[in-house]
């Protein structure tokens, strides 16, 4: 029995050697395997999407601060001034240039200076100040930037020579350089924001743990770095550096040794302006983790084989007891968690890395999308604004995903008409044109191409409609229609809506936007909520309007007799006369010009300036181009234009009145003692003398024998108080035919005599 029981053990130790050792053997090396390429695996996919992530973050900023360039450049105030020479009498125009330098948006961007150049007639202006061309302190470094090759280019300080130049700033900064006219030789305005590379460092993670991080200019100069001493330094002699722009594609990988260390090399190359990311990772500490797993798994291994070995010994009579043993310590040990302070083993270091990797990839994959999604945004408003080449419009519709176009489409564009009559304000447009844009967004979503977007004071829509022209202008009108229905119902708010004619390509839907456009100018004579097609209004065959120049010589008079009542009739006659006719928006401009021109001419005949009807620095002429409808036209004419034109007349006659009276007082103050009548005064101010009567009666309340007769009286009790003269002598001065004349007059105006009043008052 023993040999017997010895055989059986003998046996069972055998089985559970070769159970435990080969299966812990294979475990272990598949294992070490395994676990050692995840590692290395996951750390360079990691450093890949920490590139792609700072690529991605670098890239938003220098697009943006292209398009705020871009968009300073196309501003009113910047096109005024292209062809303005440095002068004080154009200091508006370059005030008004540099604060829309100052008012940029880059405050995200941190630029720290923003120039405009203008080469054509010689002056700067940046955010100090306005300075000539040849006084400008870098003016050799504009030349050199002049003289560059490319419209539109990002360069840094060291690569233009700004290095050794002592300023502070010098050799941290990167410059984008816009250049127009694009295309041209000889460009004739520059513009140019500075960037500091701080600005592009924080967007690079001070975390080494996944390496070093760094990106590179196209002239080799580093923008930003995780170690900050490294920031400007020129790279063209790293071999590293040198590799990566050797390399064929745009992304990739590959290992280098250098000083006797091997490191991996992460890098992409951006196609927008040449720079390249790169992140470099020692294989050293990449396989640190792998080592450790080599020798953990090592340990466990041999732990396992020794407690299956020794095991084995006691299997034959303990198989039981310790396995029930350890069922009933399983059953019974209650959860609980690590203590605080405990040695993590590198097993819980892998999780703890993994839990890490993953969540970086959400994260990474949500600004993605985000991101994905203005991008979209943006090109739709590139495709709207600009005519872009076809090549790159293939290459974006094919990277954002953007449906093939397999029929025709058109632009739909929507202007909200007024907030007068609701609970809106004018500064509520922004947020009132975004609530219409998500209403189309919902209601059109079977038959949007793309998405739609909010450009400036309008809404733009690009839908999908039929070849054939009747279908396609009904399916247009009915989508308008319900835009106009579900905005009114939920917004109570009245738009309009330009139609474009169809397209067949997205590179002719800048062409479709602008005829919307030019279709919702032709409101003019349509008022609030019309739906206009832009094939209506091309091939429409208008009149010319007859101009009413007899109703317009009534409104004028009506105007310089400062009559508002008539003038407001006689202007809404004049509005209905001229809009009675279908004709362009052209030929309704010319004749409302002409009618503001004449009434403008009575404020110059007048003697006074047109500053009484500019507005906010606007002239009347802007401002009536800027108005929709008939209606809207005729109300700002009436207040606008003839109530101030009016109010001017009035208030200059006024002042001409109280003239005319100080005159007629000061000649009966001066020659009361003559024999002044009134035609005598109204000859010298040539005036007729029933003017002159009527003038002192309205404005001082006085008849002019009755001053006069009061004035010589006021005048006798003076002399009678202040001096001897004989009564006779008195009246003789006065010019009273004799003694009894004054003293009757004395005693009506005083109730005594000459005498009496002497006697009392000496």
């Amino acid at each position: 029995m023993k040999l017997s029981a010895s055989t059986v053990k003998a046996r069972l130790v055998i089985i559970c050697i070769l159970l435990g050792t080969i299966p812990a053997i294979i475990v272990g090396g598949f294992s070490t395997y395994r676990g050692s390429k995840s590692v290395q695996d996951k750390v360079n996919e990691g450093n890949m999407r920490n590139l792609v992530q700072v690529r991605m973050s670098v890239e938003q900023l220098l697009y943006t601060a292209d398009h705020i360039l871009a968009q300073f450049v196309e501003t009113p105030a910047v096109k005024s001034s292209l062809h303005v020479e440095l002068q004080g009498e154009n200091f508006y125009i370059f005030n008004t240039v540099e604060d829309a330098i100052n008012n940029l948006p880059t405050y995200s961007l941190g630029a720290s200076e923003i120039c405009f150049v203008n080469l054509e007639k010689n002056w700067v202006i940046d955010n100090s100040g306005i300075y000539r061309l040849e006084d400008y302190q870098d003016k050799s470094f504009l030349e050199e930037l002049v003289r560059k090759p490319g419209t539109s280019f990002w360069i840094g300080d060291l690569s233009i020579g700004l290095g050794n130049t002592g300023d502070e700033s010098s050799g941290e900064c990167v410059w984008l350089v816009k250049k127009w006219p694009f295309f041209t030789e000889k460009p004739s305005c520059m513009a140019i924001m500075k960037i500091p590379y701080g600005q592009f460092s924080n967007l690079i993670s001070e975390n080494i743990e996944l390496g070093k991080v760094m990106v590179i200019s196209a002239d080799g100069l580093v923008i930003a770095h995780n170690d900050k001493e490294e920031v400007g330094k020129d790279y063209n002699d790293v071999v590293y550096y040198r590799k990566a722009r050797e390399q064929a594609g745009d992304q990739g990988r590959f290992t280098i040794e250098m000083d006797n260390v091997k490191y991996s090399i992460n890098y992409l190359k951006s196609s927008y302006n040449n720079w390249v990311y790169l992140s470099i990772t020692s294989i050293a500490e990449i396989s640190k983790d792998s080592r450790a797993i080599v020798w953990f798994t090592f340990i466990a291994c041999l732990t396992v084989i020794v407690v299956v070995n020794v095991a084995a010994f006691f299997i034959s009579d303990r198989f039981y007891k310790p396995i029930q043993k350890l069922y009933n310590m399983v059953v019974k040990v209650p959860d609980r968690k690590d203590p605080a302070g405990r040695n993590r083993d590198e097993f819980s270091l892998i999780e703890e890395r993994l839990n890490f990797l993953m969540k970086d990839n959400y994260r990474l994959n949500k600004q993605l999308s985000i991101q994905s999604d203005q991008l979209k945004e943006y090109f739709i408003l590139q495709l709207i604004l600009r005519d872009l080449d076809r090549d790159f419009i293939e290459s974006r519709i094919k990277l954002y995903g953007f449906p093939v176009l397999t029929e025709p489409v058109c632009v739909l564009v929507a202007r909200i008409d007024t907030f007068e009559g609701t609970i809106y304000q004018k500064e509520d447009m922004d947020l009132m044109l975004f609530a219409v844009n998500n209403i189309v967004g919902e209601i059109l979503e079977s038959i949007i191409v793309l998405k739609p977007i909010v450009v400036e004071e309008y809404q733009v829509t690009i839908i999908k409609v039929s070849n054939d022209t009747g279908n396609m202008k009904e399916i247009a009108f009915s989508a308008t229609e319900k835009i106009q229905d579900t905005v009114k119902k939920t917004l109570n708010l009245s738009v309009s809506i330009g139609i474009s004619d169809p397209v067949t390509g997205y590179g002719d839907i800048s062409k479709a936007y602008y005829e919307c456009i030019e279709a919702l100018k032709h409101q003019i004579s349509l008022g609030y909520g019309a739906i206009i097609f832009y094939h209506d209004i091309r091939n429409s065959s208008s009149l010319k309007p007859v101009f009413p120049e007899k109703l317009e010589e009534e409104l004028l008079n009506a105007v310089k007799s400062c009559s508002s009542d008539k003038a407001k009739e006689l202007l809404h006659q004049f509005i209905d006369r001229i809009f009675m006719v279908e004709a362009s928006r052209h030929e309704y401009q010319t004749s409302l010009v002409r009618l503001l021109t004449d009434l403008l001419q009575i404020l110059k005949d007048n003697g006074q300036s047109y500053d009484v009807v500019v507005k906010d620095g606007i002239s009347p002429y802007e401002q009536l181009f800027a108005l929709k409808t008939a209606g809207e036209i005729e109300r700002w004419f009436f207040e606008e234009i003839i109530v101030p034109v009016i109010g001017n007349i009035e208030q200059s006659d006024k002042n001409q009145y109280k003239k005319i009276v100080e005159q007629v007082l000061n000649i009966i103050h001066e020659e009361f003692h003559t024999e002044l009548t009134l035609e005598d005064c109204a000859a010298r101010l040539n005036y007729h003398p029933s003017y002159i009567r009527r003038i002192l009666k309205n404005e001082a309340g006085i008849v002019f024998s009755e001053y006069l007769a009061q004035y010589r009286i006021d005048m006798a009790k003076k002399w009678l108080i202040e001096t001897d003269m004989k009564i006779s002598d008195i009246a003789e001065k006065l010019k009273y035919k004799n003694a009894e004349n004054f003293i009757r007059f004395f005693k009506k105006y005083t109730g005594m005599t000459p005498g009496k009043y002497r006697e009392l008052n000496k």
